[in-house]
């Protein structure tokens, strides 16, 4: 029995010394530029400090020209919005009692130390602001942001971590985008991506010991006036940072494991690749291909999205965001956008009401995306939404996302699938979607035009933008009836070739977008960013924390 005690007692103490140790749940960074360089700074830390401690610091080293200056610390949990008393030079042996409500710098011979007294242990949410004088370096050929902002060795490592980049509106009227800006994360597991004219690193998984982010940006000239003048070029220093970093998109490995590779890539291709999607589709279509007749019905109830998800699992070849130039035509008809022509005959899209996200949510985030970037005058032209793509990358990528996962859901909430498995009335709703291509590629030699209905010769077209044939569907229909194409289409037919270019514009700039933004940090896009690499920072130190 004695055992048992004696076993539970020191469950128990370790239970409680778990129960106290640091916490970092959250880190958020925001770093602003301003136009001569200065790294204005707030770091939000929202913590748990266990017992035993005193304060939180943070070292900032390996400072070489850059000055830290300004340091103010307020705490949710002390004093809400006050900021701490600046107690200038930082006394580390004062008592917790002592240091309650204060602020200081700790000055060393490699950089300093931002310290703060922690006050009652327990959950606290610390908001800590401070500048960095000539962090933009001025190379030769670009200008520079290459900052260590998270140390590794912290006491606690943080479970998240946001780092978010971007310029001083009061002194800079530059947002951060793919035309102006490259951009390369270091240190830790996660993505780099420019959003909303900023740029953002955030982690995919919790940090570890060794754990830090390390921000490498380069500007085009004509952005900042740094006086931090440093004569090299900017390749110098990336190839310093590239030493020992790995994006995940390039193998390294020898020739002979190439060479394997390649090998067993083919032989994996020809044995699985066409037993797999002839298995898929003959379980989404329940027949084999052959078996499929031409359809003129609408399939999936006209569901732009069920019926994309469906052509993605079928593995039909579309142009990229098919989706969007559908839905973009299918708001015209209903009235969410206008198409005119301005002076040089170029088109361009007015806004009505939104459409309706119950309907298509999909639909209204790109109707919203598509307002956001027609300015002031919310009349939009092609290289407007183009511009503001480069800007969004990050939200572009995640509306494409949600298409997949959009169009599962409606199916399932349709009855059309039950997991992963079409079910017998989605199997014909997906027989009725290849029938249907069928019908629109050649329903001219189909011997049924009288019965067409002009009411559906807008949904045709819709419905051929998403099979990527809406060219040659609206060619038909004009051939079918020249003088009903204009009254049921709304446009002439130079006219409408005009508004499918342009909506072929601008779906292909989410396309591009998204490439650009997804694509390897190792060319500056954006992507994942790379554990290991990041040498020759400025700024940051090791170990930071309660102490």
């Amino acid at each position: 029995m004695k055992r048992w005690i004696t076993l539970l007692a020191a469950w128990v103490s370790a239970f409680a010394a778990f129960a106290d140790e640091q916490k970092v749940y959250d880190l958020d960074i925001t770093v602003t530029l301003t136009s001569r360089g200065v790294a204005e700074i707030i770091e939000v830390w929202d913590v748990d400090t266990g017992d035993g401690i005193t304060e939180w610091y943070l070292p900032r080293e390996n400072l070489g020209d850059i000055e830290v200056r300004n340091l103010r610390v307020r705490d949710e949990a002390y004093n809400g919005a006050r900021p701490f008393t600046d107690a200038g030079e930082w006394d580390v042996d004062l008592n917790r009692r002592q240091k309650t409500g204060k602020s200081g710098i700790v000055h060393k011979h490699d950089g300093v130390e931002l310290c703060w007294g922690i006050g009652e242990y327990g959950r606290h949410v610390f908001h800590v602001s401070y500048d960095m004088t000539n962090a933009v370096k001025t190379l030769n050929d670009y200008d520079m942001f290459h900052m260590q902002l998270v140390n590794p060795g912290l006491a606690a490592p943080p479970r998240h971590v946001r780092v978010t980049v971007g310029t001083d509106a009061a002194s800079l009227q530059t947002a951060l985008d793919t035309t102006n800006t490259r951009i390369w994360g270091f240190g830790f597991h996660g993505t780099a991506a420019f959003e909303d004219g900023r740029v953002v690193f955030e982690s995919s998984e919790a940090f570890g010991r060794n754990s830090s982010v390390i921000a490498l940006l380069r500007f085009d000239k004509g952005i900042f006036d740094s006086p931090a003048v440093e004569e090299r070029d900017f390749q110098a220093a990336l190839d310093r940072a590239m030493e020992g970093a790995d994006f995940g998109d390039d193998d390294d490995g020898s020739a002979l494991s190439v060479l394997l590779g390649m090998i067993a890539a083919v032989l994996g291709f020809f044995c699985m690749a066409g037993w797999a999607r002839r298995r898929e589709r003959r379980q989404i279509l329940g027949v084999k291909d052959k078996d499929i007749l031409w359809c003129r019905d609408i399939p999936f109830e006209g569901d732009l999205l069920a019926a994309d998800y469906t052509l993605t699992r079928l593995g039909e070849d579309r142009k990229k965001n098919a989706l969007a130039s559908a839905q973009i035509l299918r708001m015209i008809y209903k009235g969410n956008l206008s198409v005119s022509k301005d002076a040089r005959g170029r088109v361009e899209m007015a806004f009505g009401s939104t459409p309706d996200a119950g309907e298509d949510p999909l639909a209204a985030d790109l109707w919203n995306m598509m307002y956001e970037a027609s300015g002031s005058d919310h009349i939009l032209q092609d290289k407007e939404f183009s511009s503001w793509s480069r800007r969004h990358g990050s939200r572009l990528i995640k509306w494409t996302k949600d298409i997949n996962t959009a169009g599962g859901s409606r199916l399932s909430t349709k009855g059309w699938m039950q997991g992963r498995r079409y079910t017998p009335s989605g199997q014909q709703e997906a027989r009725n979607l290849m029938g249907f291509r069928k019908f629109l590629n050649d329903f001219t030699l189909t011997g049924e035009r009288e019965a067409l209905e002009v009411k559906l010769w807008r949904e045709y077209l819709v419905l051929g933008a998403l099979l990527g044939v809406a060219t040659q569907v609206a060619k038909q229909i004009k051939d079918i009836d020249p003088v009903l194409f204009e009254q049921a289409l709304v446009y002439d037919y130079t006219t409408l070739n005009s508004v499918l270019r342009s909506t072929d514009v601008l779906s292909r700039a989410i396309t591009n977008a998204t490439s650009a933004s997804s694509s390897s940090s190792a060319g500056g896009f954006g992507g994942h960013t790379s554990f290991g690499g990041g040498g020759g920072f400025s700024g940051g130190g090791f170990g930071g924390g309660g102490r």
